[in-house]
């Protein structure tokens, strides 16, 4: 199916909302992920959120997040026709630093939605970078997400060595004065790697935030940003209490290190040569009797495993958010 807008996400929240569910929202920084990603996900007939941050943009781009952000955009614009589900894209922790990129792919209709990350700044000034975002973005469909809230850790381009939880009092005001569409919150949980059991976790928080929302007549889904070292029980808590978006970036870098790794430490004997023998890569080994085994070094070779191992962890994940089955293409 082709790639849609914020107009169809913003359904697809909806129907989470309305059903209990969410969704798993899974940072790419190149190919092999994105197609482990949608394999899955088609198995799974979910619809596929995926995000693109700025260190992924600059990262894809050769340095230049612009064109890196219309590389990854348009890829995964073009695989989503193969597949039979909603795919979606959301820019991750853009700031107003980013500005220029936001109104790019507000300009370029590149995306489904945008994080404005202004969480580092007081309130008053959070909101008003935020509206401006959802101003900007007015008419183009495109949904915004804005932060309120601090996460502890390192994220991409972001980090912070402090936390600080989400105040149900100030969220109702957030939402109306920035006009955000979706709210992230912190209750706890940390961006890198973090271990669910020592995060203390107040889904309570959630739960309050999600109850004076309502009450305001706001239909505002919940995000969770830094969600990778949740437990499965962890992640249903958070689900009940209100959260629609899970973030999901370091779990999957990590099973694209630990998929690599393994690999060349099984084909090291075949890709690097033994004691004795000259390292004359320059010539491809040509004056010695050993050679290295083109099936081990080409790069698709340790990409078809990294796609094995991310279709693998991503059908884990989206069965523990409970968006399997529910695609919004989903016919008869």
């Amino acid at each position: 199916m082709p790639f849609r807008g914020g107009d169809r996400l913003r359904e697809a929240y909806r129907r989470a909302e309305a059903a209990g569910y969410a969704f798993m929202a899974n940072n790419i920084a190149e190919g092999n992920v994105l197609v482990g990603l949608l394999e899955a996900y088609a198995e799974a007939r979910s619809d596929l959120l995926v995000q693109v941050s700025p260190g992924a943009a600059k990262f894809a781009g050769a340095g230049d997040k612009g064109t890196g952000l219309r590389v990854l955009c348009r890829t995964v614009r073009e695989l989503a026709e193969r597949y039979p589900i909603a795919v979606f894209i959301n820019l991750d922790h853009f700031t107003a630093g980013e500005r220029d990129l936001i109104d790019l792919a507000i300009e370029e209709r590149l995306v489904s939605s945008i994080m404005i990350d202004a969480s580092k700044e007081p309130f008053e000034e959070n909101v008003r970078i935020s509206r401006e975002v959802a101003d900007a973005a007015e008419g183009s469909g495109i949904l915004i997400e804005a932060e309120l809230g601090k996460i502890r850790g390192v994220e991409d381009e972001i980090s912070s060595d402090e936390a600080f939880y989400t105040d149900p009092d100030e969220a109702v005001e957030f939402v109306r004065e920035s006009a955000a569409d979706l709210l992230a919150i912190s209750i706890g949980t940390e961006h890198g790697v973090s271990k669910g059991r020592k995060i203390r976790l107040r889904t309570d928080l959630a739960r309050d935030i999600q109850r004076r929302l309502g009450s305001a007549g706001l239909e505002t889904p919940l995000v969770l940003h830094g969600s990778s070292g949740l437990l499965p029980a962890q992640v249903r808590e958070v689900i009940e209490y209100g959260i629609r978006k899970l973030n999901k970036d370091t779990h999957y870098q990590y099973v694209y290190g630990r998929t690599s790794c393994e690999f060349y430490v099984a084909h090291r004997e075949s890709i690097i040569p033994p004691a004795g023998v000259e390292d004359d890569i320059v010539n491809l080994f040509a004056g010695s009797d050993w050679s290295p085994k083109k099936g081990d070094f080409d790069p698709r070779a340790v990409g078809e495993r990294v796609r094995d191992g991310i279709r693998s962890i991503a059908r884990e994940l989206l069965a523990q958010a409970g968006s399997g089955g529910r695609s919004i293409e989903r016919r008869g």
